[in-house]
């Protein structure tokens, strides 16, 4: 029997190499499973493990984003910080003065971050979602070191030990070999690279698969605490705290910050948001010397929305086609009149030749307008966004890229587009003065006059290891 000469032998060697490796995994899969906590009775005693801890518990030690807004509620609970509703529509985080104590590594980075968009110690709490940082990085860091200090204390491991990953790595190369080997024998002679590729996509699949699964599971320890912690979080569903601001915990103190934590205060977590982008159309600006919601509008209302942002170059060329469409119409509109009406035009190609020159002749004007009627636009830049254009199908994908300027006048706005060379030197929170066209909406220049507080932030000093 000859495997590289038998597509069926190759097949059933592959059916039953992949047939052991799926047994294989499942055994460990079931031998790893994490202790099952058994819920205690409802209380309102906590214990001394932290929101973002009694969160990860809670919840199958799968990490949430509640955990970061419970974390500042946390802060504010512990006087660090004070949350302040002023009106419907702002709240603020105040800065305690004086110097913090020693924090856990995850409080420390919400602590830091308030610091950081803080204009006299005061930040908008819509702001929070503000300044530049690579956030699902930041949200990573935040969440491996509160997986660290569930481990540290013994609550919780990874799923597989370091022999049991290492086993299921090196035995995926068996289903994978076995994979390369029915494609030699069912593709051609010279299919030997795509056979080797397809082992190769066997491989990294089942990697893929090996570490998707491998993820955080409940000690013995771990379960007896998220057992006590889950009757706490009994106990705290039957309040009224899914209708709490962020402010309320004045009120309720820690209370609210463990509700939060285990997902019963969305409008607490939605009023603090840390861990969420920010919204590309409602920007938060201290432009002024007070905090301020400022809406931004992409593009424009109507038919200006069609040339709003783009080159001069690009309004011409449409200018032009539009023209050729309104010539064509009128051409068309003619002939059919001549024959289902028997109306007779006198001069059909001039008449169509002025509608065509009409019609071109009015994005023309507006680009030599825009040239001569500039803005010049002073303030802070609230928002700095690159949007995909085409992509689809065989069409290149290619970027257009806009700048919100507050100005500090009106509390709302259209964005203006800019080159790609412009847009890569700027940062949001950045002070400029630039030149816009009133017709089009196009910087011509622009210059930083003060640089964002955000901008120069180093590096990561602890960026997240792999897990």
């Amino acid at each position: 029997m000859d495997l590289l000469a038998d597509p069926v032998l190759a097949g059933g060697a592959a059916a039953v190499a992949a047939a052991l490796w799926f047994l294989l995994f499942g055994l460990m899969a079931l031998a790893t499973r994490g202790a099952t906590p058994q819920p205690g009775p409802p209380t309102g005693q906590f214990g001394p493990e932290p929101p973002a801890l009694a969160g990860l518990m809670t919840n199958g030690w799968r990490f949430t984003g509640h955990a970061v807004a419970a974390t500042l509620l946390d802060l504010a609970a512990r006087r660090l910080v004070t949350i302040e509703e002023i009106g419907p529509e702002l709240a603020l985080v105040r800065l305690a003065r004086g110097g913090a104590p020693a924090l856990r590594p995850y409080e420390q980075m919400v602590l830091d971050h308030v610091h950081k968009l803080a204009v006299d110690g005061v930040v908008a709490t819509g702001a929070l979602a503000e300044g530049n940082r690579n956030l699902d990085r930041w949200r990573k860091r935040f969440r491996n070191a509160v997986i660290d200090e569930s481990r540290r204390l013994g609550f919780s491991q990874r799923r597989w030990g370091r022999a049991n990953r290492r086993l299921l790595i090196v035995s995926a190369a068996v289903p994978a070999a076995a994979a390369a080997l029915l494609g030699l024998n069912l593709l051609p002679d010279d299919g030997a690279g795509a056979a080797f590729g397809i082992g190769m996509l066997v491989f990294v699949g089942l990697g893929s698969l090996v570490e998707r699964l491998n993820t955080e599971r409940g000690t013995a320890a771990g379960a007896v605490v998220a057992g006590r912690w889950l009757g706490v979080r009994e106990h705290l569903a039957g309040g009224r705290f899914a209708e709490q601001p962020a402010a309320a915990v004045t009120v309720w103190g820690h209370t609210l910050a463990y509700a939060a934590a285990m997902g019963l205060a969305p409008r607490a977590v939605a009023g603090l948001p840390i861990a969420v982008e920010a919204d590309d159309s409602r920007a938060w600006s201290d432009y002024g010397g007070r905090w301020h919601l400022v809406q931004v509008r992409y593009g424009a209302p109507g038919p200006w929305g069609l040339i709003w942002g783009r080159t001069s170059w690009a309004v011409v060329g449409n200018g032009l086609l539009a023209g050729s469409g309104a010539f064509t119409l009128v051409i068309v509109g003619v002939i059919l009149g001549s024959v289902l009406l028997g109306w007779e035009a006198s001069d059909p190609i001039t008449l169509a030749l002025t509608a065509g020159v009409t019609v071109a002749a009015v994005p023309i004007a507006l680009v030599l307008a825009d040239h001569v009627a500039q803005l010049t636009v002073e303030g802070q830049l609230v928002r700095c966004r690159r949007h995909q254009v085409g992509g689809s199908g065989d069409s290149p994908v290619t970027y257009t890229y806009w700048i919100a300027i507050d100005d500090g006048r009106a509390r709302a706005g259209r964005a203006f587009a800019l080159e790609e060379k412009d847009f890569d030197r700027l940062a949001e929170g950045d002070l400029v003065r630039a030149r816009v066209g009133r017709w089009l909406g196009r910087v011509r220049e622009i210059e930083v006059l003060v640089p964002s507080r955000h901008r120069g932030t180093p590096p990561d000093p602890h960026p997240a290891p792999a897990r």
